[in-house]
């Protein structure tokens, strides 16, 4: 297959902008967008954000990989080897890996025409180009903070012999060959710098008013700074944004009698950004989520078979979900959504139900990027940080009385206390995409069966795609590879 350098997908990224509707999210009126008038309309800039969520649906982004990779790789998920899909991934081989740096380039390139574009718009009032403005900025930090998290390593995590710097800023878009430049990776602070500046602006432009959880609001950017200044080490930032974002109304914390069912439902209620899929962007039963986790099509029905149950959780988690019991009882109300599977691809396992088909769609999942939940750890840990450890006692208590365990008294201290958090963390977020992240973000070794991935191993840190390295003499390749 020939291999194109990211610079020549900027290239067709105004002809993806007219394809891309073909396939866009059935949550505004769609349109086609034509090249000569591209982008120059309120429909046009409309359809073409529209895109840009499109493009989060892919597999190898929000559709399979940056949810069921992260645990493939950590020590949450074990490989059944029912389809062979995964294996290579739970083993750690080299180039194993996220392959998203296409994909994401693509979708930065779509977000940079769209803002370059913005102020020659005349049928849009100022605060309307504002709030597009600010949505897609929201989406160019998620973007680039993906991109960090497969390829770059974490401030204050790094090997230093192996760490070269963070990736490509591409910040303007390219319609014509003869803006095609070859940027060398950008620092891990630059990069870090634009994503921050990148949230200000949208937490400042994007209308207050706006809670629909499958676009851009204020909330979800504050989520999402809470996260990147919690990966940047920045505690107090992460504080600030973890309690704006719990304030936005945006999301909403589910008490314990409904937590299982939150998960029943198409849209989960503790999403605060949600990538949806309608009935037409059904992934199927070789790479959705459904099929990845679970041989069931319904709860306890263990006589109907549906995907293939590629990645099941480890002894070692399953254990950590049952630690805590009234007798034989298991109080973690989360130890739920884990059921025996079907027989019908082979040997039965305890199964991850959290996407089992959004509402009886098999294969049908909306899949939650960032949960309101998600707000209570990272200001529990980032309190922690800082030395306030009341506070951080405080919000664990609330994830902890949540789940239905016994809330942890003023004793729990120090070391113990962190360990704590970070276990709960753990618990909370199993097949949802984060475990190997916080592995790596806090410079830990990856410990599990059949092998423990020291963090000063290579295999830490993706494999950039060889035919950037080609294609661009400025692009220095991962250490390793």
């Amino acid at each position: 297959m020939k291999k194109y350098n990211f610079l020549k997908y900027y290239v067709l990224s105004l002809v993806l902008l007219s394809t891309s509707c073909e396939n866009m999210l059935e949550v505004k009126p769609r349109q086609s967008i034509d090249s000569a008038t591209a982008l120059t309309t309120s429909d046009a800039i409309s359809g073409a954000i529209n895109g840009v969520y499109d493009r989060l649906q892919s597999t190898n982004l929000y559709g399979r990989d940056f949810v069921a990779i992260p645990e493939a790789l950590s020590d949450n998920g074990r490989a059944t080897n029912k389809s062979g899909r995964l294996n290579a991934e739970f083993n750690n081989q080299a180039g194993a890996h996220f392959g998203n740096w296409g994909t994401a380039y693509i979708a930065i390139n779509q977000v940079n025409l769209i803002i370059d574009a913005l102020p020659s718009v005349k049928d849009m009032t100022q605060a309307a180009k504002d709030a597009a403005e600010g949505e897609c900025k929201f989406l160019r930090a998620l973007l680039y903070f993906d991109l960090m998290r497969a390829y770059a390593y974490d401030p204050g995590a790094e090997v230093p012999q192996y760490n070269r710097g963070g990736v490509p800023l591409m910040l303007t878009g390219v319609i014509d060959p003869s803006q095609i430049t070859f940027p060398e990776r950008a620092t891990v602070k630059a990069v870090y710098d634009q994503m921050y500046k990148d949230l200000t602006d949208a937490i400042a432009k994007i209308p207050a008013a706006r809670k629909n959880i499958v676009y851009a609001s204020q909330g979800a950017a504050q989520a999402l700074f809470s996260r990147i200044a919690l990966y940047n080490k920045d505690y107090a930032t992460a504080v600030k944004q973890s309690t704006d974002g719990l304030a936005s109304g945006v999301g909403r914390f589910v008490d314990n009698a409904g937590y299982v069912q939150a998960w029943r439902v198409a849209q989960h209620p503790e999403s605060m950004f949600e990538v949806i899929y309608t009935t037409p962007e059904n992934i199927g039963v070789n790479l959705s989520l459904q099929t990845t986790y679970t041989t069931l099509v319904e709860l306890g029905n263990r006589a109907r078979t549906g995907g293939f149950g590629d990645l099941v959780p480890t002894a070692n988690l399953l254990a950590a979900l049952e630690s805590e019991k009234e007798g034989t009882r298991v109080l973690d109300i989360r130890r739920q959504l884990y059921e025996l599977g079907t027989a019908g691809r082979g040997t039965a396992e305890i199964e991850c139900t959290k996407f089992l088909g959004r509402s009886g769609a098999v294969n049908l999942d909306n899949v939650p990027v960032i949960r309101f939940s998600e707000l209570y750890f990272n200001r529990a840990e980032a309190n922690y940080m800082l030395g306030n450890e009341a506070d951080a006692l405080r919000d664990l208590n609330i994830v902890r009385t949540r789940a239905g365990l016994p809330a942890r008294t003023a004793d729990l201290k120090g070391q113990a206390l962190l360990d704590e958090i970070l276990k709960q963390r753990r618990l909370e977020f199993a097949f949802e995409g984060q475990r190997w992240f916080d592995l790596k973000r806090r410079g830990q070794d990856i410990v599990k069966l059949p092998l423990t991935i020291p963090f000063t191993d290579f295999r830490i840190l993706a494999q950039i795609p060889t035919g950037e390295i080609n294609n661009n003499p400025k692009l220095r390749q991962n250490f390793g590879y």
